[in-house]
């Protein structure tokens, strides 16, 4: 099984992932902007560029003063290697929007009151397509079947510490903290989160607890995603006191639909409650053009709630379950499939929302 801290990347999927031409690939490596490496691929020796390659690539633009800098870095290098032949400036321009942007809304969370809307799987192919781009993620599992767990491979999260030591046994939170990844982090989830609500009701500032100690360790990350459970209890409402934007997952099917209304409910009153406006996105997910009933529930869900809702949708494909069976990104299923495009339009949206006035 190829793991994602093992990924190689293709010219070409790195092209589509960068947003740059894949002809421009060899200058940008002579200009010294990205390390490629060789690959062994059958019989053939093949020009490949590693998961940290990646990720270095587009920190070191990040890292530029602006857009200016990094435009300048693009076409012309770290000065120190050849420049070699030169890339038009409107060959860069969508490449370095893309690669000098910060998320907006550093803490988010995957949401539903109902099970089965794909809430974990989405979880984990956005913090690995995240993690690709070179930002640096916290992946905070709150929900006791520990699924996200399980998506990224972490498969003895029953003998590690969860955040139930942390707020309920005053574990420090970076004890709680597992390496997944370069630039990839978890906090992984057991069973043990299933007994939180009982202890954690009798703690004094409850809803505050998760969001405090988070706050202890923000400032290392360039975004932390949280996978909740699916329900309204405590933990939950403490992350929705946390969170900056809040990801709700519903499926394209009927009953998912009907129970967006509780789910919206649920938001409102936190946001009377404890007084702060969230930003929510609503993503349709397991999509199938070719039944009438997703179509209707699609359509519902831009006109009832049409401020919310996202842009991108998640297509049922079969990339997602295999991705899911096999622990691993859906770039490594099919980097050209509909679940690969689906997950990257989704991911920089997410990223990069704006706070709803």
């Amino acid at each position: 099984m190829s793991i994602f801290s093992e990924m190689y990347f293709t010219p070409d999927e790195f092209s589509r992932i960068a947003k740059v031409e894949k002809s421009f690939i060899s200058a940008l490596e002579n200009r010294g902007v990205l390390q490629t490496t060789k690959k062994r691929v059958g019989n053939v020796d093949r020009k490949m560029i590693t998961l940290e390659g990646m990720q270095n690539y587009f920190r070191n633009l990040r890292a530029s003063d602006s857009v200016a800098a990094a435009t300048e870095m693009l076409m012309n290098g770290t000065g120190a290697v050849s420049a070699g032949p030169q890339i038009p400036i409107e060959a860069v321009a969508m490449a370095t929007e893309l690669a000098v942007k910060k998320p907006t809304l550093k803490k988010q969370m995957f949401y539903n009151v109902k099970g089965g809307t794909g809430k974990s799987t989405l979880t984990a192919q956005y913090v690995m397509r995240s993690a690709m781009m070179g930002y640096k993620i916290l992946a905070i599992d709150l929900d006791g079947q520990g699924h996200l767990t399980v998506n990224l491979d972490v498969l003895d999260g029953h003998e590690r510490p969860t955040i139930y030591d942390v707020l309920i046994n005053d574990l420090p939170i970076e004890q709680a903290i597992t390496e997944v990844a370069p630039g990839l982090d978890l906090i992984p989830a057991n069973l043990q989160l299933c007994n939180i609500e009982i202890p954690l009701n009798s703690k004094p500032r409850r809803e505050y607890r998760l969001g405090e100690a988070i706050e202890k360790i923000a400032d290392q990350y360039d975004l932390i995603v949280a996978d909740t459970n699916p329900a309204a209890s405590i933990l939950n409402g403490s992350m929705l006191v946390t969170a900056d934007l809040v990801n709700v997952i519903c499926a394209t099917n009927p009953l998912s639909f009907h129970g967006m209304s509780l789910v919206m409910a649920t938001i409102e009153n936190m946001e009377r409650e404890f007084r702060k406006k969230l930003n929510v996105k609503i993503i349709p997910n397991m999509y199938d053009a070719r039944e009438v009933i997703s179509q209707e529930v699609l359509g519902e869900l831009r006109s009832q709630f049409s401020t919310w809702c996202a842009k991108s949708v998640v297509n049922r494909t079969a990339d997602l379950n295999e991705a899911t069976k096999r622990r691993t990104t859906v770039w490594n299923v099919s980097s050209k499939g509909t679940a690969a495009q689906d997950l990257s339009q989704m991911t920089e949206e997410l990223l990069f929302t704006q706070p709803q006035v």
